[in-house]
């Protein structure tokens, strides 16, 4: 045990990193004590100060009990203990591919004029819909996409569409980004942080046989994001497929997570290409001759 270590804050979401290392903690059999104490001591490596408070939330919801002394975390039931799952079941056999396979594949091509502009049209046909943009991840404004003045420019959005201009966080302050802002999920989106970045693309054309695959793009880094649309009566089970795969469970708990936006940019300067688009409306005046 004394040779566990975290690694270090990433540059993305401090939010999902202090899950993912109070995840890793709990996974470790560490102490919610010790968890805390593991996390905060990053404090100074991030773009801003770790808050206390917050790492108390993630430590409580990746153990899924209160931060007490004398309270050992429960045990949790079996569809929400996707890293026992995922270590302990063997992963079906898949067709290998890539992402020149899901370019392939694709119904539509970077060459039928996709733009960030033309998915976002279809992917929320409202224009009047609200949808959440963010420059980083503490850069962010919710507003109609025709208000973003190049939309190339975001990193985030949230694949949802946002009720109302502004909600209250957990710790009662207005945001333009946050759970009591956010809609109901329309995508369940998927973001693979342990398997090979090489087995990503093989994992989402797997659960492509099963649910409606609409979206996959590359995260400008290693990763790649994969978009499904999925019934509200199926999101359970396809959260526990695809979280067995190796998709990373803060997607699946918070609906107001950001994911990467389509032909945005990231911090590191590359864009977030899109590979695949199998959109919902086939009859879109995009595209049409």
């Amino acid at each position: 045990m004394s040779r566990f270590e975290l690694p270090p804050y990433d540059g993305g979401g401090l939010n999902l990193w202090c899950i993912a290392s109070a995840r890793r903690c709990r996974n470790a059999n560490l102490s919610t004590h010790e968890a805390e104490s593991r996390i905060m001591a990053f404090q100074g490596t991030a773009h801003r100060p770790i808050k206390l408070n917050e790492v108390r939330r993630a430590i409580s919801r990746a153990y899924e009990t209160e931060l007490s002394p004398n309270t050992a975390p429960k045990p949790q039931k079996e569809q929400w203990q996707p890293r026992k799952t995922k270590t302990g079941t063997t992963k079906p056999q898949m067709q290998k591919v890539d992402h020149y396979h899901l370019m392939e594949a694709s119904p539509m091509k970077i060459d039928d004029g996709l733009t960030a502009e033309v998915v976002l049209s279809y992917l929320f046909p409202d224009p009047d819909g609200l949808l959440c943009f963010g420059k980083s991840a503490f850069l962010f404004k919710t507003t109609q996409p025709h208000n973003v003045k190049d939309l190339t420019t975001c990193q985030f959005i949230v694949p949802c569409y946002m009720t109302k201009k502004k909600g209250l966080t957990q710790d009662g302050k207005e945001s333009e980004h946050c759970l009591d802002n956010c809609g109901d999920r329309e995508y369940c989106v998927c973001d693979f942080d342990e398997p090979k970045s090489e087995e990503h693309a093989s994992i989402i054309w797997y659960l492509a046989k099963f649910y409606k695959l609409v979206m996959v793009l590359s995260s400008g880094g290693k990763s790649l994001h994969a978009w499904f649309k999925v019934s509200a009566t199926d999101e359970a089970d396809f959260w526990k497929l695809a979280i067995r795969m190796g998709a990373d469970p803060a997607m699946m708990r918070n609906r107001s997570s950001f994911v990467r936006m389509p032909f945005g940019t990231r911090d590191n300067g590359k864009t977030q290409q899109v590979y695949y688009f199998n959109p919902l409306d086939q009859s879109h005046p995009y595209l049409r001759p």
